[in-house]
């Protein structure tokens, strides 16, 4: 913060965005106006209680274009090693690795992870200790399974007809409940010929497919995973917000990898509350088959057209008005019928086209510091880069040369804990955000001033043990301000 006292003052980086005074008044002047509790809750914004800023966008229509003819179903590749589909065809996955790197970089990139890390455990590497290490094993993960626990009741044990909502009502009920087991934001997808494209070829975990049947009920199999073809399905997805602090003492440190691994702990847990609350109410829901890293979608496409958040320049990160980018995102597949939610524009997908902070700090060189995104996916190693689907002008991440580097360092996510939207919900920063939203005009500023705040990396990781924390380690008042707080 030193930096930050010896350059602007607070109230001057407000004057420079007008954000005093009549400009707070000007700002505010295009806020949508209530005049009692019943009229904000028959706005048609009631029930997402977003910030004035954000723009709903046309349902399949995000704020990073999309070609939807170009796009295919992830997962399922041709493994050169094995000759088999491979489900993570993804810098995470050692056959993707092995295939761009070769076998022999492979081994010996993923060689160095744990001696590395044991080395800074013995001598107490700043962000490696014994107590960081303590921290990142506290994550326990509870088993999970595609359809859920096999107990709990069911309308028909019950003696009662199924629940029979509208997709507005059941919309509601669901986020109510799901907020409830502990996710902070939920959104809605119908799926349709082009959001049906973001199912899984084959799990990342398994290597089994997913595949359509004429059954009123999906199932697991020992050879496939089976979704229902002729009963409407709806996809919703939800964050799961992490630790910002623990994300900006990366690289090389647990806390980072205590603050990652909280929301598989935590999946594993809400994952089943609301398999059995869905049952009961007489509906499916198809979800991770295992840790919570592996389910029927890949978790971003869904959430962005559900509205929860936007693309960021590293195409692997997802940027959320509420919490920002350090935020796990998670979807599952449901038969009830739901309201779909629209994508979103709140400003963070322009403005990561001029800042490029996250790749200007990333340890290993892999994020596009171009300014203009793409539809052309670049080679990597000399190889086609056949790791991303194409259909979408963003820019593109080398996630192999990512995934590898993380296991050499003892992990990182750097690009999470510097962006420039990694903030809190003081009212600077509300009043950045709407600015961002509705112009282009002060980003390259709001870019320099975010690392003048001082709002990236920090010096002494292990602080993070003295600082006072909330529940959860993110403000879970945030969804429900304004109507239940």
């Amino acid at each position: 913060m030193t930096i930050f006292h010896s350059t602007i003052s607070r109230r001057e980086f407000m004057k420079k965005l007008g954000l005093t005074g009549a400009g707070i008044g000007a700002t505010a002047a295009v806020a949508p106006v209530y005049n009692d509790v019943d009229e904000m809750m028959a706005s048609p914004n009631a029930n997402w209680k977003r910030p004035w800023y954000v723009k709903e966008l046309e349902l399949e229509k995000p704020s990073v274009e999309v070609d939807w003819s170009m796009i295919y179903r992830p997962g399922g590749s041709i493994s050169p090693l094995s000759g088999k589909p491979v489900g993570n065809w993804t810098g995470q996955g050692a056959d993707c690795q092995s295939y761009f790197l070769g076998e022999t970089e492979r081994v010996r990139r993923n060689s160095i992870g744990g001696p590395y890390s044991a080395a800074a455990l013995k001598s107490g590497q700043n962000g490696m200790s014994l107590r960081c290490r303590a921290l990142s094993q506290g994550n326990y993960q509870y088993p999970i399974s595609y359809l859920g626990p096999t107990g709990g009741s069911t309308p028909e044990t019950l003696g009662v007809p199924k629940w029979n909502g509208t997709p507005e009502e059941n919309a509601r009920l669901l986020r109510t409940a799901m907020i409830h087991f502990g996710a902070a934001e939920i959104g809605y997808n119908e799926l349709t010929a082009n959001s049906k494209k973001l199912i899984r070829a084959y799990d990342k975990a398994n290597n089994l497919p997913y595949v359509y049947e004429d059954v009123p009920v999906g199932y697991e199999a020992a050879t496939k995973m089976v979704l229902p073809a002729n009963v409407p399905l709806y996809d919703f997805a939800w964050l799961y917000p992490m630790n910002k602090e623990e994300f900006r003492s990366s690289p090389s440190s647990d806390l980072q990898s205590a603050a990652n691994s909280m929301r598989y702990s935590e999946i594993s847990i809400i994952q089943p509350r609301v398999q059995r609350f869905m049952k009961c109410l007489g509906f499916t829901v198809y979800g991770y088959v295992s840790s919570g890293t592996s389910g029927p979608t890949a978790s971003e496409g869904p959430a962005t057209l559900a509205g929860l958040g936007e693309g960021g320049r590293n195409n692997g990160v997802f940027i959320t008005p509420s919490y920002g980018p350090v935020t796990g995102v998670f979807t599952m597949l449901t038969d009830l019928p739901l309201a779909p939610t629209h994508p979103i524009d709140s400003g963070s997908w322009r403005f990561c086209q001029t800042c490029t902070l996250c790749a200007d700090t990333c340890p290993c060189e892999c994020i596009s510091k171009s300014h203009e995104p793409t539809w052309e996916i670049p080679d990597i190693f000399g190889k086609k880069d056949t790791t991303h689907i194409p259909g979408k002008k963003q820019f593109w991440t080398n996630g192999v040369e990512c995934w590898t580097a993380k296991q050499q360092w003892g992990g990182c996510g750097k690009c999470m804990g510097v962006c420039t939207f990694n903030t809190d919900q003081g009212p600077v920063h509300s009043y950045v955000r709407s600015v961002v939203a509705t112009t282009g005009a002060f980003n390259g500023f709001l870019w320099q001033m975010g690392k003048v705040f001082g709002y990236d990396i920090a010096d002494d990781k292990e602080a993070w043990f003295d600082k006072s924390q909330p529940a959860h380690s993110f403000d879970t008042a945030l969804p429900t301000k304004g109507l239940a707080y």
